[in-house]
């Protein structure tokens, strides 16, 4: 008839051969356990606690890498312009108003973020315009 059933019943030799090292060893089979690692993340970056002050500057440092290297998000990068820009466009209005020189040097801070930004966002277009060509 069907010879495929009469070799199911059967047991394959390679398993025969696994227990038998088993049972030539006297050990259980009911207390062997194989384990199976969970998978590790390839690199894990530790990052410092933003609350002391070497802490802070790092992760500021690491945003302004991220935003100037073109790495983010669009919408990231519109916020920033309207983040930073609208701060840039109040300093440079009190900057006029001000008889003196005194609203320079917020002028100047306030334009750092901003040349930032801006590099980010010419990044972020390169980047678009290398991913169009290939």
């Amino acid at each position: 008839m069907n010879d495929n059933n009469d070799t199911s019943d059967e047991q394959n030799p390679s398993e025969d051969n696994r227990n038998s090292y088993f049972e030539n060893l006297g050990l259980d089979k009911s207390k062997i356990v194989i384990e199976i690692p969970t998978e590790q993340p390839v690199s894990q970056e530790r990052l410092p606690s933003g609350l002391d002050p070497m802490g802070r500057v790092y992760l500021s440092g690491r945003a302004y890498r991220g935003l100037s290297g073109g790495r983010i998000p669009w919408w990231v990068l519109i916020s920033a312009w309207i983040t930073f820009g609208g701060i840039f466009i109040l300093i440079v209005g009190m900057t006029f108003a001000s008889p003196g020189f005194g609203m320079l040097l917020p002028l100047f801070l306030t334009s750092l973020p901003l040349i930032i930004t801006l590099r980010g966002t010419l990044a972020k277009l390169s980047r678009n315009k290398q991913k169009r060509r290939n």
